[in-house]
């Protein structure tokens, strides 16, 4: 196949796994590395052979088929308009934009122009989500009546190098975590109908120990700790927590309960993490599965630009897609109105079918 050229818009601290990956696939020719810092662009593009690094302004004239754009949440509506006006297929980092109204243009922008949208998470095309869609799918757990998903760790204050905006309005573990918890669920249950949450800050400031800001201190702005209720449109009944306030724990991933048994799937932020398992009724301790792809290694970050250029060019189905985004975001920003509200919130949108990786295309693509 034709190679795919692509160019990168933001180098912070996710950036290098993309572009590892993207070199990796074998059918990208990453064209550029674009930064507002442009040493940071420079570097970034020496490190994994990219031949150009420009300012971001210089990045949408470009002859590429793909911006994917790596920059901060509360630029992605903004830069995210400008791929798709200068005629390029969008990836985009989580979420698509910041509100509803913003997302809604630009996945209409992209139907006017015949445009691909793409948006992470991509981690449910791993092994262990794809896996567990298929044990779903083939009924080996019955009919599924009811879901868990924790992600729970102490605060990106420790590790991230620049921390200060995930606490910031609209973002905090709901909109940061919370995708990765949301789209395993859609992906495998289907569509979210309703839900409820409630949420708290439990520390106003946080200080971080991180460099290259250790000791500085960042001012609260949205729940910390999130519990949320989601009816889906089949009848299940979930439960999602996210929280950046619990220092460790042992309730990590999700749980998929169906009359005849138990679904174990391990944290949907990960494609490295552990493996599957499944217990039926009558089996008297859990099994682990075999995964059904070999999508199981690294992080992995970048599978889904992957699937979006076998769409551009086989038409095959777009799984990380603009529309799944968009359920995704409506979900959390029910659950956000939620915990400020004390209300159920309906869910408007609902999700596309999202149908199982095509391995053997993959192999063929890949030569794997």
């Amino acid at each position: 196949m034709e190679k795919v050229k692509v160019a990168v818009l933001g180098c912070g601290n996710i950036a290098p796994v993309y572009l590892k990956n993207l070199k990796r696939f074998g059918i990208f020719d990453v064209i550029a590395c674009a930064d507002v810092d442009l040493d940071k662009a420079r570097s970034i593009a020496s490190e994994f052979s990219v031949p150009q690094a420009v300012e971001p302004d210089k990045v949408y004239d470009l002859d590429v088929d793909i911006i994917v754009n790596l920059t901060p949440p509360q630029h992605h509506y903004e830069i995210n308009k400008r791929v798709l006006e200068s005629g390029k297929h969008l990836y985009s980092e989580k979420p698509l934009c910041s509100t509803l109204n913003e997302a809604k243009e630009i996945l209409e922008l992209a139907e006017k122009k015949n445009l691909k949208v793409g948006c992470a998470p991509d981690t449910f095309l791993g092994a262990n989500i794809q896996t567990a869609k298929k044990f779903i799918e083939d009924g080996w757990i019955g009919r599924p009546f009811a879901a868990n998903c924790f992600i729970l760790y102490g605060g990106p204050e420790k590790w991230h190098p620049n921390p200060h905006f995930i606490f910031k309005k609209y973002l905090g573990p709901l909109f940061d975590v919370g995708p990765y918890c949301l789209t395993a669920l859609v992906v495998l249950l289907g569509s979210v109908k309703k839900v409820s949450g409630m949420g708290m800050i439990t520390y106003k400031e946080r200080l971080i120990t991180s460099e290259p800001h250790r000791g500085e201190k960042i001012e609260v702005e949205m729940p910390t700790y999130v519990t949320a209720n989601l009816l889906f449109d089949t009848g299940v009944i979930g439960n999602v927590t996210v929280s950046y306030d619990v220092p460790d724990t042992n309730l990590r991933g999700i749980e998929i309960y169906g009359t005849e048994g138990t679904l174990i799937v391990p944290d949907p932020n990960f494609f490295d993490h552990g493996r599957v398992y499944l217990k039926r009724h009558d089996d008297k301790e859990f099994t682990k599965m075999p995964t059904i792809n070999p999508f199981n290694y690294d992080n992995l970050r970048g599978l889904g630009i992957l699937d979006m250029a076998l769409s551009i060019k086989l038409s095959t189905p777009l799984r990380a897609s603009g529309r799944l985004s968009y359920h995704v975001l409506e979900t959390l920003w029910a659950i956000y109105t939620s915990t400020q509200e004390g209300r159920f919130v309906n869910v408007e949108s609902t999700a596309p079918q999202t149908p199982l990786l095509d391995i053997e295309l993959l192999r063929e693509v890949l030569c794997l």
